[in-house]
């Protein structure tokens, strides 16, 4: 881990119960409530075994437990406060191996996983300090996406964009491997002020190879 990293992981993570907060950062707020829903639609769309990167609040988490077409829920999250919760809010699909947790940063642990291992991806990382929140990180993970992800199968990420997904943002992911860019647009309402979000809608990604 470098030091930015460290620091996060110490950080407590303060949970109420319309949002989670880590280090000054918000890092899921209750109004993603129905963006969550759709991302979760798209990463399940395939069912068979799911990828989400990042687990906040566990909202998205809860939608993708409720498809009935998939076979196994990974989830690559760093923050141990944030697993203690996750292992609160869903003992049971821990407990049968609906769904696993693996500890650490994607940086430090995707390399695992063999190629193409997985019909459907969800990416939803925050920055790690209040200074980069709002910002453009996702695109770090895209060529890691491309591999990943099953030929067949589907990409999804927090866009952090409210009407289309930029050219700048297409030309990454097609140098990625994705093929087939489309996205839906949803209706959300964030709280005034927001430290991420500010817009009364938000793009959903749907991303093939």
């Amino acid at each position: 881990m470098n030091t930015k990293q460290e620091k996060w992981v110490q950080e407590k993570a303060a949970y109420t119960p319309d949002q989670l907060i880590i280090n000054g950062v918000e890092v899921m707020q209750d109004w993603e409530i129905p963006y969550m829903k759709k991302l979760a639609s798209i990463a399940t769309s395939n069912g068979g075994q799911v990828l989400e990167l990042g687990f906040g609040m566990g909202l998205s988490a809860g939608f993708v437990q409720e498809s009935p077409d998939i076979e196994k829920h990974t989830i690559i999250e760093a923050h141990p406060d944030v697993i203690a919760y996750a292992h609160q809010k869903f003992p049971e699909a821990l407990r049968t191996g609906r769904m696993e947790i693996v500890q650490g940063f994607w940086q430090e642990v995707s390399s695992r996983f063999d190629d193409e291992s997985f019909d459907g991806i969800l990416f939803d990382t925050v920055p790690l300090n209040s200074d980069d929140a709002g910002t453009f990180h996702q695109h770090e993970f895209f060529k890691e996406a491309g591999r990943l992800l099953k030929s067949s199968g589907t990409f999804t990420y927090f866009s952090r964009v409210a009407t289309e997904i930029p050219e700048a943002h297409q030309t990454m992911l097609r140098e990625a491997g994705f093929s087939r860019i489309d996205f839906e647009v949803i209706d959300v309402n964030p709280p005034v002020p927001s430290q991420y979000w500010s817009y009364k809608t938000i793009v959903a990604p749907i991303l093939k190879k």
